[in-house]
């Protein structure tokens, strides 16, 4: 059984990699152009963050030891924060070409 601490650091990777996920994947549907362009980069890009931020917070010890199988870890903290944060884009947020019609500044009103 693991402890509190370990699940509390489990929780935060997961949401860390959610916000991570949801956030590039918007960044990436907004600034480029071509549908394949958002999906190749967040489907590339997204996953080299998250190596780095497991090797940040796998040194500080967060979530040590709580999964004894490395596919289990790999599912819990990278696929499924991946495909919920995506989808969080996708279904939740409104589309990009919704955004075109802001105005540049805030003073433009």
């Amino acid at each position: 059984m693991v402890s509190a601490a370990t699940a509390a650091g489990v929780g935060f990777i997961v949401l860390l990699h959610t916000a991570i996920a949801a956030f590039g994947a918007r960044f990436f549907r907004v600034t480029l152009s071509t549908r394949w362009g958002s999906l190749v980069y967040t489907f590339v890009l997204i996953p080299l963050v998250y190596v780095l931020t497991t090797i940040v917070l796998g040194s500080l010890g967060l979530g040590a030891g709580a999964f004894a199988d490395t596919g289990e870890l790999i599912v819990v903290t990278w696929a499924f924060p991946f495909f919920l944060g995506w989808s969080i884009d996708l279904f939740w947020l409104p589309a990009p070409e919704e955004l075109e019609d802001l105005p540049d500044h805030p003073d433009d009103q």
